[in-house]
């Protein structure tokens, strides 16, 4: 026991029963309560997922920052970056705001797989991917911890959507819950131990988040081993007797009077512990004792410099015939800008996470002073709602038809995509789609921006337009990230972190989404994203990880070995060289298939991943250690991961679709998918390395003969059990028991002496 374990102890022993109950929920909507008389300080907390919304006046999501703070690129843009470093530095710097405002935890990232293009904070989510998601948390977490600011983990788990996200009851299948929903949250505890984690306002499996046994106090206390402080989402408590039982320690926000009552009851009637409340009483306090309170100046000119960085990072060049883009702006003698995006930008998402800008560039602006002034130089807003529409429309196409290129912002205006609600449909407003297609008619070189949250259907144009950047929402920066990409001074390096389908019914979840009355059933079970779409080979507009460059990658000597062992490290590397004309970068995705897996699996997986730098003609080795993880899967029967025995490939790729190097090994497992029993078939048992051993054990050879003769598929196809019966008594019941009993003592369940 170390002296905060000893010094925490002592004060809890001082505390009265009320201070106990006190310090258990908040003090105010951003801060905890204080005991001035025993030196046990307040702790602040703010909003942070792409940028600190200091809080100076409420409103209906809490509040509203008047406090000018940097604002990042949100999740849905960071995680397209596919590049950890930047995540950590931008960690980094919303930690130094965070402390220069005296701010102690910042109430992010939120890491909720991206079920379904509708949902309403997709935003503020990493991608469809627990690994990609697990990646770019961890980084973000240590960026912004390693600067002794806090963070909470949200939302635990299974918040995928904004209807009625403060009862929907989410019913999910097990090995669904812990390959996709738990999954990031699992790495991320295990790898960066955040401070804090946030329950979620659903319920899943018919029990609400913050009061289950099981998730909070079972998987994450025991099984995951968390030790920190598990708080509530604001006004996600439900029942606050049960929440404590179950490990939620902090309820916000606060004061919670009516909830304190119940506690001080529960504890006088003897229905809570005492000793319950006092260990979610050390976690709070070694949180607020961890908290540093000395105050910093920042350099605000300089942390727009990074956001701009991280938004030139997170754009995806989707499209690019006949190399349309760059532009040398130097060249040009007119140029067009459409779309009321161009002069209002779409930045940032829209709630909780709504932050006010230091700075905020927008792409009229950009553009007008990064070209020469003999340029010409056009606007049109194309689609600003408080102007006639067909004006706005004749206009844009008259000035495009006289410019050498044309530049379209469209994108899903803030009252479409915000916390609170989802989304009706992918699509864009109809006004911009039919916008873009008569630009289109009347000028080949238009280049359409996309400032968007999540996925949008571009079918109704894609195939008229050459060139298409999708921004997402790119923080104050994002206009000069744009422009700087369009003008080839940054050469484009993002790629997707969530499928873009060709429309919205392709979804996987489309039948179960947002679900009906007071339940959504994840039905489509682990196939969500890439992993329906190409187990059911569906074509997609976009798909994951697909992101193009100015220049072009080849991939090669793909080394590993091959026969390998499942518990040891195994080491994967291959060659890769920039062989364009521009220095870039490349995200190199490796991805895990598994031949005969008992239980189905998705064709491939993604693993991992690196970023990689390289200067016209440079080639570098890239390695990658894999683990027993890496190749396993969550076993319902069994109740954990496995890997089987079996052949796996080793794909190495550009895109989950664009396929570079693959290579076949065999990993060697003693691992079993499935313990057989009487009501297995005999074919079954057959196939099975154990199982037929314990049938040549309690069998002769012509019975052994009989069961393999393809002849009798119609005995083999039937449960061993009925053996006996369909075999005419060749295959008795004693000699059936026997080889329950032989299977039983070769996989070791049972022993004799």
């Amino acid at each position: 026991m170390d002296y905060m374990d000893i010094k925490i102890d002592n004060l809890i022993e001082e505390l009265t029963l009320d201070e106990k109950i006190k310090l258990c929920s908040g003090a105010s909507m951003w801060t905890t309560e204080e005991i001035s008389r025993l030196g046990i300080p307040a702790i602040i907390m703010t909003d942070g997922p792409h940028g600190l919304r200091y809080v100076v006046e409420e409103n209906e999501f809490g509040a509203t920052s008047n406090k000018r703070t940097t604002c990042f690129p949100t999740s849905s843009a960071l995680a397209s970056s596919w590049n950890k470093d930047l995540l950590y530095l931008v960690g980094k710097t919303l930690a130094e705001e965070a402390k220069s405002l005296g701010v102690n935890i910042l109430l992010g990232p939120g890491i909720n797989i991206k079920r379904s293009p509708l949902g309403g904070r997709n935003f503020e989510y990493f991608s469809e991917d627990p690994i990609l998601t697990a990646d770019m948390a961890s980084e973000f977490i240590k960026g912004i911890q390693d600067q002794g600011v806090g963070t909470s983990l949200k939302h635990y788990v299974c918040n995928n959507q904004e209807y009625k996200r403060f009862s929907i009851n989410v019913k999910v299948a097990e090995r669904a819950l812990r390959e996709i929903y738990l999954h990031a949250f699992e790495r991320v505890v295990k790898e960066v131990k955040p401070w804090t984690i946030m329950a979620a306002y659903n319920r899943v499996n018919g029990i609400p988040a913050t009061q289950n046994n099981y998730l909070l106090k079972q998987i994450l206390r025991e099984e995951w081993g968390y030790e920190g402080l598990i708080i509530s989402d604001w006004g996600a408590v439900h029942d606050r007797i049960k929440a404590l039982k179950s490990g939620l320690d902090l309820e916000m926000p606060g004061p919670a009077r009516v909830n304190s009552e119940k506690i001080k009851q529960a504890i006088e009637k003897k229905d809570l512990e005492e000793k319950i409340l006092d260990n979610s009483l050390k976690r709070i306090l070694k949180t607020v004792f961890k908290a540093k309170k000395n105050k910093i100046i920042v350099d605000y000119e300089e942390h727009d410099k990074i956001a701009q960085k991280a938004a030139e990072e997170s754009i995806v060049l989707m499209k690019n015939e006949n190399n349309l883009l760059p532009i040398d702006f130097a060249k040009l003698n007119s140029i067009t800008v459409i779309g009321e995006m161009a002069v209002n930008p779409r930045y940032q998402g829209s709630g909780s996470s709504k932050v006010t800008p230091y700075n905020l560039s927008d792409g009229f602006t950009v553009i007008k002073n990064s070209i020469p002034k003999s340029t010409e130089f056009n606007y049109s807003s194309g689609y600003k709602t408080d102007e006639k529409l067909e004006i706005q429309l004749k206009d844009a196409v008259n000035k495009a038809a006289k410019s050498d290129y044309v530049i379209v912002f469209a994108g899903i205006p803030e009252e479409y995509e915000s916390e609170g609600f989802d989304r009706k449909n992918i699509d864009l407003p109809e006004i911009q789609n039919k916008l873009i297609n008569e630009v289109a008619k009347v000028n080949e070189n238009i280049i359409v921006v996309l400032n968007n949250g999540s996925a949008v259907n571009m079918s109704s144009w894609i195939n008229e337009v050459p060139a298409i950047l999708e921004a997402w929402l790119p923080g104050q920066a994002g206009a000069k990230a744009i422009v700087n990409v369009i003008s080839g001074k940054v050469n484009p390096s993002g790629k997707l972190s969530e499928t873009f389908p060709v429309a919205l019914e392709h979804n996987p979840s489309h039948l179960n989404f947002p679900g009906f009355n007071e339940e959504v059933n994840y039905a489509e079970g682990i196939y969500i994203g890439y992993r329906y779409f190409e187990k059911k080979n569906i074509t997609t507009q976009f798909t994951f990880g697909h992101g193009l460059s100015y220049t072009e990658f080849e991939y090669k000597n793909l080394n590993v070995k091959n026969e390998v062992e499942a518990r040891n490290k195994i080491k994967v590397s291959l060659k890769i060289k920039n062989i364009g004309n521009r220095a870039g970068k490349e995200v190199v995705q490796l991805y895990i298939s598994q031949k005969n897996p008992y239980y189905d699996r998705p064709v491939k997986e993604l693993k991992k991943f690196k970023k990689v730098v390289l200067n016209i003609g440079e080639s570098k080795e890239i390695e990658f250690t894999l683990s027993y993880r890496d190749f396993a899967y969550y076993n319902p029967e069994i109740g954990d991961w496995i890997v089987e025995n079996d052949i796996y490939e080793i794909i190495l790729a550009s895109s989950s679709k664009d396929i570079r190097l693959k290579k076949q090994i065999r990993v060697n497992s003693k691992d079993t998918a499935h313990n057989l029993d009487v009501n297995d078939p005999v074919i079954d048992w057959l196939n099975d390395q154990i199982g037929k051993k314990a049938l040549m054990e309690a069998l002769n050879d012509n019975q052994i003969d009989y069961l393999e003769d393809k002849e009798n598929i119609y005995v083999t196809e039937r449960p061993l059990y009925r053996l006996d019966f369909l075999s005419e008594n060749m295959i008795t019941e004693k000699e059936i028991n026997k080889i329950i009993l032989n299977y039983r003592i070769f996989r070791g369940d049972c022993y004799f002496n």
